[in-house]
């Protein structure tokens, strides 16, 4: 905020100095002396401009014709601001030296005016359309230049002008300015330049914009802040005498001056939008874009006098909504990010000048000359507006890129999960036809057995029916894994948990499910501390933990050692299974718990299995509080281990 004070202090100095290059002229002001300017006495003519205040007398609502000039009776210029005058005539008689040729003359009025300039009773210049009514006066500029000769050492001239279209004053009272015309400049000259670059500076920044809203982000801030820089540079061009250059009629050229009032304060609204945290912001904002509407239609379907006459509510009205809107801003942006650090101090710059304006052209201060700032501080805001907005695409695309290789990442993940139930589903499906082409073929040959009574062989029999019992408890571990699995996805895997005894479920896991799962001749050898606390598990659970354990055990051990322990570590019983078979590669063994992982061949003659069973029991143990870990060799065995809390009140 301090920065944007000191800013706006800079910008209304400089917009007070003259910048003007080259040789400065003398100025020499003269006042009227028995109705009759004497300009025979100035010294050094060549190099000096003289300055004519208006005279004593002026005609209000009469277009005074140059063959009734001396018969014609003048108003006084003391009573100009009693009587409102639409259009009126000035008449300046210059004494001048007869030998100095021509003069290059210009008449600066206060707002826009019809002109029309006679000297020694010829027309020497007009800008728009004088009138005598609204309807047929086409208003232009607030100057007009022109060139003229003395007669005898004099000039006669005469200045109509007229304006209709503002409330607060009607046709001014012109000031006049002469000087050699070989050595006088266009005193507007600058102004003209000084307009194209600053409307060409608006324009570039709209295009930048616009570029990076319509290639880079869709922002919508973006687009709002590129559509107020083209409306500022229409305003510009409008302010200064840019416009001439411009196939615009003076007549919408007034409406468009205020008409760009309004566009800027809607526009800017919808940028400032982005920045509406909380209720009372955001009554201000639509309570200005209300506003600003409501003036752009009277602007629209009224008549310029009305709405010139009610622009001193809508100034108010934005006044009451920039000073508490933009310091409730600044409240509540304590700690601002360097995007809007950026955009803040561009903000303050430009609403301190627009209320400075605003103030300014009120008159409330009195009716001193009018040196606006806003335009020179809307430059900064732009500049302002323009870093934070690229530092806000910025972090957009930033964004954007980090989320679309997100998505990236997801899609690969995706397709691979895709390729591995697919494999699955592959395994699956010849995994679990092999145990039902060994049950059909067993079920058949003992049918065969059982219609010859004479041949029936009661071990036989009894052999093939232990084979057909031990793939049916295959098929059915194998469809129970799916079955877990589609649960653990769906959250509908339930535990109950109770005070049990570890030596009792793998006792009973083993009686159960081992002579039908060990089919390569291994040894099995239990050792389970003594005296192990109980337990809070799921015994069915904790029993399938163990259960698909020794199924894998057996499936990559032959003629070896399937060992099962138990022991107490502190607060946890740890079980480990353990095998003497093939072992596991390291690669493998990073992604052994991951399901769906592709099943390893034994090697032994064992290849029924889904290899869901290792994710399946991490699941289990994890449900339960512990942790299950495994240890392998390639070629020396695998041991898994898993851990279970201690019943509390046993600890």
């Amino acid at each position: 905020m301090l920065a944007a004070l000191l800013t706006s202090a800079v910008l209304t100095a400089l917009a007070s100095l003259d910048w003007r290059t080259g040789e400065k002229q003398k100025i020499i002001t003269l006042t009227e002396q028995n109705g009759v300017y004497d300009l025979n006495g100035i010294p050094d003519f060549e190099k000096a401009v003289v300055r004519l205040s208006p005279g004593s007398g002026y005609y209000p609502n009469t277009y005074l014709s140059p063959r009734d000039a001396d018969s014609a009776v003048p108003e006084s210029t003391n009573r100009f601001e009693e009587i409102r005058a639409d259009y009126l005539s000035q008449r300046f008689i210059l004494k001048v030296p007869a030998s100095n040729g021509v003069y290059a003359m210009n008449f600066t009025l206060s707002g826009r005016h019809a002109m029309r300039v006679y000297v020694n009773g010829e027309l020497a210049a007009q800008s728009g359309q004088n009138g005598t009514t609204k309807q047929d006066t086409v208003v232009w500029e607030n100057n007009i230049t022109f060139h003229g000769a003395a007669v005898n050492g004099e000039m006669d001239i005469l200045l109509y002008s007229a304006q209709f279209y503002h409330d607060k004053r009607g046709a001014s009272l012109a000031e006049l300015t002469i000087g050699k015309s070989a050595t006088t400049v266009d005193p507007y000259l600058f102004e003209k330049i000084k307009g194209v670059a600053v409307m060409g500076a608006f324009l570039c920044a709209a295009v930048l914009l616009l570029g990076i809203y319509l290639i880079l982000s869709r922002t919508r801030a973006t687009l709002y802040f590129a559509l107020a820089c083209i409306v500022m540079a229409l305003r510009e061009c409008l302010q200064t005498q840019a416009w001439v250059y411009f196939a615009i009629p003076g007549n919408l050229s007034f409406m468009l001056e205020y008409l760009s009032v309004v566009l800027v304060t809607v526009f800017l609204s919808l940028y400032l939008g982005q920045y509406a945290v909380g209720r009372f912001f955001r009554i201000i904002l639509y309570t200005a874009l209300l506003g600003s509407c409501v003036y752009g239609v009277c602007i629209l379907l009224g008549d310029s006098i009305f709405y010139t006459s009610i622009l001193k509510y809508y100034q108010l009205l934005l006044v009451a909504c920039i000073v508490p809107g933009i310091a409730v801003l600044f409240w509540n942006m304590r700690n601002p990010s360097k995007e809007q650090g950026a955009a803040m101090y561009g903000i303050a710059v430009f609403y301190l000048a627009v209320v400075s304006d605003i103030l300014m052209y009120s008159d409330i201060f009195g009716d001193g000359p009018n040196t606006p700032v806003a335009e020179a501080a809307m430059l900064v805001f732009v500049l302002a507006q323009t870093v934070s907005l690229f530092q806000m695409n910025n972090r957009v695309l930033g964004e954007a890129k980090e989320a679309e290789q997100k998505l990236e990442a997801e899609k690969i993940a995706l397709e691979s999960l895709n390729r591995l139930k697919t494999e699955f589903l592959g395994n699956v499906s010849h995994e679990l036809k092999t145990p039902l082409t060994v049950m059909s073929g067993y079920a058949q040959t003992t049918k065969q057995l059982a219609g010859k009574p004479d041949t029936l062989d009661g071990g036989e029999v009894s052999r093939r029916m232990t084979l057909i019992s031990s793939e049916a408890e295959r098929l059915s571990l194998m469809v129970g894994q799916i079955l877990d699995v589609t649960r653990m996805e769906e959250g509908r895997m339930v535990m109950e948990p109770v005070r049990c005894y570890v030596d009792e479920i793998i006792h009973t896991a083993v009686e159960t499910h081992y002579p039908i799962l060990n089919k390569n001749q291994n040894r099995l050898d239990i050792r389970i501390e003594s005296g192990l606390p109980a337990v809070h598990a799921d015994p069915a659970r904790i029993s399938q933990v163990i259960v698909n354990l020794i199924s894998n055990a057996v499936r990559f051990t032959t003629e070896g050692v399937i060992a099962i322990s138990a022991k107490k570590e502190n607060a946890h019983i740890l079980v480990c299974v353990a095998d003497t078979g093939v072992g596991m590669e390291a690669q493998r063994l990073l992604h052994s718990f991951e399901r769906y992982s592709k099943k390893e061949k034994s090697g032994v003659g064992q290849d029924t299995g889904t290899g869901l069973g290792l994710y399946i029991c991490k699941h289990i143990v994890e449900q339960h509080g512990g942790e299950i870990w495994i240890e392998s060799e390639e070629g020396h065995g695998t041991s898994v281990y898993f851990t279970l809390t201690v019943y509390k009140e046993d600890f």
